[in-house]
């Protein structure tokens, strides 16, 4: 999908209108082989035009439709997370992605080559941007524990610690195991977190 149409104008329309393509979209991938743009387009209720503002193309569309039936809001995530120290929120964010990740690493790997193939020639950002939202979320009730500075680098940080991209790293350039993928990530963030602990109490 294309992100920036849901950052501005009817944010709340836009989001419907993007729910009721997914929608449309795993009904009909659910009944066919193959689907076009305009089928989609056609079940939804909308027009070509508007379809292609979201998507630009069908393979772009069925691999965040099949993503998007496996992913858990950042509302619901938060829900999960409530009672957690800011901490453990963030690990808890880290499992469930890289959960995700390694259960259905040969879809996520698909969107990804979709998403790369399709930035060779697209000027628009191309990620949903899940984890950065659902990070946001999660730590919103501790911002002002932080610098804007340290805030921002964290979320950008630890966004960089979980889902597809890096475990593509670990696997394919460390040769790592799933397991030791997501070991050696939990590594990484918990450490980053230790060491903003120790600069908030040496303030």
């Amino acid at each position: 999908m294309k992100p920036k149409i849901l950052s501005t104008g009817r944010v709340n329309q836009k989001v419907r209108t993007r729910m009721k393509i997914l929608n449309s979209a795993n009904e009909l991938m659910a009944q066919a082989t193959s689907l076009t743009l305009e089928d989609v387009a056609q079940k939804a209720g909308i027009s070509r035009a508007t379809i292609y503002r979201y998507y630009a193309n069908i393979d772009l569309l069925v691999t965040e439709a099949s993503l998007d039936i496996r992913h858990k809001s950042a509302d619901e995530l938060f829900e999960e997370m409530q009672d957690m120290l800011m901490e453990d929120r963030i690990l808890h964010l880290q499992e469930h992605y890289n959960d995700l990740a390694q259960k259905h690493e040969m879809v996520f790997r698909r969107y990804l080559s979709a998403v790369l193939a399709e930035s060779i020639t697209s000027k628009e950002k191309l990620r949903g941007a899940r984890r950065v939202r659902s990070l946001k979320t999660a730590l919103d009730p501790f911002k002002s524990e932080f610098s804007e500075e340290t805030y921002q680098n964290l979320i950008s940080a630890a966004s960089v610690l979980m889902g597809i991209d890096c475990f593509v790293v670990c696997k394919d350039v460390c040769d790592l195991s799933d397991q030791d993928a997501k070991r050696t990530l939990q590594w990484a963030l918990r450490m980053m977190l230790r060491g903003i602990a120790q600069e908030k109490t040496s303030r």
